[in-house]
């Protein structure tokens, strides 16, 4: 804070209402501001400091940026110090005048995120003797047929979870694209969201039982300071059993059984941040990496995109000879799509559960 615009005196004695100072800002900040807004004037270590001010003018010069402020009020609010230890500036409102004329507007630049859709093939393939061979079990046909679905909706499920955004040549000279998947989008657009316990030096040493709840702690406040107060969580069992070993430890979570769309069963957890409704992953809990992990997010910020929504494209040749021809049948199912992600700072990746710290 400062005295003049050349930012030179540094501001040590408070003044009086009707005074002008000078907050020394990042370009960036300033660029938030516009002469008539009201500004909070804050030392963030004595709160009681606040001091409103307006705008009087804001002038934009790199790191040596400033906004000139008229105070409103005494700077005689703090018990203990003033303005000359004030570290914030915040915008809390706009002052007009009667027939004032339009202020200058201010606009913002998006973050901009964008995806691939990714072409998804599952063959199946069965010969003509085997297709006619009767067996005691179900028809052979339908049971690759329905193996083969399965198998291309767990793989682009995987995809949605953990593939990454590429664009580049196939073998063919054609374009071939990956589309980037929820837990790398996390990583990208919120890394502060995702941590390990087990490699947090925080928690230096300390089994789960001994850190783990303070952990969670920390983490899922972050989590929720954006975004709405219910999201959805899928997890590994080793994450789940982490979790009821806390419960049964400490007493302090409470697991309750619910039920979410189309009857599928959850367990909320109420947390003083919000309420997290888990889901048990088969494939995190399949999988030995992921067994011991959390994946929150919210529904309503994630859109399926698609090109081509999920076929099947059936062999029309079957019966046709020729010089190619082949004695069965080779089909497949065929998707082109990708996932579109909303605001990644509401969603978080937690991993490290039930396992002991190893720094």
């Amino acid at each position: 804070m400062y005295l003049e615009p050349s930012l030179t005196t540094e501001y040590t004695t408070a003044l009086s209402s009707g005074a002008t100072v000078y907050a020394k800002v990042a370009e960036a900040v300033a660029d938030e501001f516009r002469t008539g807004h009201q500004a909070l004037l804050r030392d963030a270590s004595h709160l009681d400091v606040d001091i409103v001010a307006k705008v009087t003018a804001v002038v934009k010069n790199g790191a040596s940026s400033y906004i000139a402020c008229k105070l409103l009020e005494d700077d005689d609010n703090g018990a203990s110090t003033d303005l000359s230890e004030c570290d914030t500036i915040l915008i809390c409102g706009n002052i007009n005048a009667e027939g004032a004329p339009i202020p200058d507007a201010i606009a913002y630049d998006p973050t901009k995120w964008y995806n691939y859709t990714q072409i998804f093939r599952t063959p199946l393939e069965i010969t003509r003797t085997a297709m006619l061979t009767r067996l005691r079990t179900t028809d052979s046909y339908k049971e690759a047929k329905r193996e083969s679905l399965e198998l291309h909706s767990i793989e682009m499920e995987k995809a949605f979870l953990h593939g990454i955004r590429t664009e580049n040549t196939g073998s063919n000279g054609k374009p071939e694209r990956t589309t980037m998947g929820l837990i790398p989008a996390i990583r990208a657009g919120a890394s502060g969201n995702v941590n390990d316990f087990a490699l947090n030096s925080d928690f230096s040493g300390q089994t789960w039982l001994q850190g783990g709840e303070d952990w969670l702690d920390n983490y899922l406040e972050v989590i929720f300071r954006y975004g709405a107060q219910d999201k959805l969580a899928f997890v590994g069992s080793g994450a789940m059993l982490g979790i009821q070993k806390l419960a049964k430890t400490y007493g302090n979570i409470q697991l309750t059984p619910a039920s979410a769309g189309y009857g599928i069963k959850i367990l909320q957890w109420i947390t003083p941040f919000g309420v997290i409704n888990l889901k048990t992953h088969p494939l995190f809990s399949f999988q030995a990496s992921t067994r011991n992990a959390m994946l929150i997010f919210e529904p309503a910020m994630l859109r399926f995109k698609y090109i081509t929504d999920t076929m099947f494209k059936k062999d029309p040749a079957m019966k046709l000879a020729g010089f190619t021809a082949y004695d069965g049948t080779k089909e497949e199912w065929l998707t082109e799509a990708g996932m579109e992600y909303h605001h990644p700072t509401k969603f978080g990746f937690l991993t490290g559960f039930n396992t002991d710290n190893s720094v």
